[in-house]
């Protein structure tokens, strides 16, 4: 709903089940969660939010941060703390960017709700979807270390991957073989073939 009614002392609005209002008080942020009718005074500004629906393949990237006034407290009451926050997916690390800001993705499906006032969160994303013979490179910007993902899966990228193409894999017979040479070391290998797949970075 997020209307807002005028009254003597202040402003009072109405939010859904699926809404949150965020309220930026003089001693910092805190967030309640609807449904109900919320007022508060007309010096203090308010933010109505909707919870995120993230389907199978979507993903948003929150950023957790703490008020940058009291960097040792949250502000509302039902917050967990930065340490103790899982990610929906075990493969998922919890990462810090250059201001030590906790950096958490979060996976569909499920209807997300923010938890904490100071949280940024990113728009929502999409997964890649790579076949059984497909493959990506991946380069870490803050590392510089690349991998290879290979489906088929359903690949979600960290905040800091820098993504190659969607490439498909040589599929060798036993008689058949690739002359690979690598870029960075200017190293050359064979690869035989054996009825396999294999990637090419």
């Amino acid at each position: 709903m997020g209307c807002c009614k005028s009254t003597q002392y202040g402003c009072c609005i109405a939010i859904d089940h699926d809404e949150s209002i965020i309220l930026n008080k003089p001693t910092g942020k805190e967030i309640r969660y609807g449904p109900g009718w919320f007022c508060f005074p007309n010096w203090w500004d308010a933010q109505v939010m909707k919870s995120i629906p993230l389907q199978n393949n979507q993903y948003i990237i929150v950023k957790h941060i703490i008020d940058t006034d009291d960097k040792n407290a949250f502000h509302a009451r039902n917050d967990i703390p930065l340490t103790q926050r899982t990610t929906t997916n075990e493969k998922d690390e919890l990462l810090n960017d250059s201001e030590m800001h906790l950096i958490e993705i979060i996976r569909g499906p499920q209807i997300y709700k923010l938890k904490n006032p100071y949280d940024r969160l990113s728009e929502i994303k999409s997964m890649i979807n790579l076949s059984a013979t497909q493959y990506i490179s991946v380069a870490d910007k803050l590392t510089g270390v690349k991998r290879v993902e290979c489906g088929p899966q359903l690949f979600c990228p960290k905040p800091y991957d820098e993504l190659g193409e969607i490439k498909n894999l040589y599929n060798l017979s036993s008689t058949e073989y690739l002359i690979v040479t690598d870029q960075s070391t200017g190293e050359r290998a064979t690869i035989n073939g054996k009825n396999e797949k294999h990637e090419i970075d």
